[in-house]
């Protein structure tokens, strides 16, 4: 991944998305400048101030030079948002967005953002139509094929081959550190093939890579970070007790 450091603001794009000029793209880091006063946080939970995520919204969309973003409340669903249909939306604060939605899809000049903490964010660019998807995927996401679900959601709604599709896996939970000591209550049988035998850890790097391949996408077209987000403090981190979310957004350019 390319690191960018922007008046204080940390955060990373990928190689491969860099010759589609007009797709702009950022994993930002909790790193914040100092007039924020505190870490950059994406998501309007509790005991989180409201313009501290306000904030942290605008300095990450104006880095990028991207419009106010769409966000959800993200449930670990397998659900679609697709704003192009659903009427002006611009949430500002917790009360504002709608629920029940761990993908987002646009076609029009739409800026995303999801938030995450181990979790996957998926990004998926087409580039001949610029259809762009950003997907929240932990475990229960990838149990339930939110991968799969987007890109045929994209091929039926939007006319885009998966064949055509780049897609790239931000920052998360690694095999390294992804223990499931109750997998086979948590996790499908067919997941145990990525287990680690000696420490009951799962590669769901992999898992989501041959999720996307199933689905039509080629494999060269699959960008993995490959970066544990436990491991690397930069990124908050469920599994370390973080309260904090930090942001994937994207958005192709006017």
């Amino acid at each position: 991944m390319i690191p960018h450091r922007q008046n204080g603001l940390v955060y990373y794009s990928f190689e491969s998305l860099a010759p589609y000029k007009r797709l702009k793209h950022g994993v930002f880091t909790r790193n914040a400048p100092p007039e924020l006063k505190g870490e950059l946080n994406f998501s309007f939970r509790p005991g989180v101030p409201v313009l501290l995520v306000q904030n942290s919204l605008t300095l990450a969309a104006e880095a990028l030079g991207l419009d106010p973003v769409v966000m959800v409340n993200q449930t670990h669903s397998a659900e679609i948002f697709y704003p192009d249909v659903f009427g002006p939306y611009n949430p500002k604060g917790p009360d504002d967005l709608v629920s029940g939605y761990d993908a987002l899809v646009t076609k029009e000049r739409k800026s995303l953002l999801i938030k995450l903490a181990d979790c996957q964010g998926v990004l998926l660019f087409h580039p001949e139509s610029e259809a762009l998807a950003l997907v929240h995927s932990g475990w229960r996401g990838s149990k339930q094929n939110i991968l799969g679900r987007t890109v045929a959601f994209l091929k039926e709604r939007l006319q885009v081959p998966p064949s055509e599709l780049m897609a790239a896996v931000s920052p998360s939970l690694g095999p390294c550190c992804a223990e499931f000591i109750h997998y086979r209550e948590e996790l499908p049988q067919e997941f145990w093939a990525y287990r680690n035998p000696h420490n009951d850890h799962f590669d769901f790097w992999a898992i989501t890579r041959n999720q996307l391949i199933t689905a039509g996408l080629k494999p060269q077209n699959i960008d993995v970070a490959g970066i544990c987000t436990k491991c690397h403090s930069e990124f908050f981190s469920y599994r370390r007790g973080d309260p904090g979310r930090f942001g994937f957004l994207a958005g192709v350019a006017a």
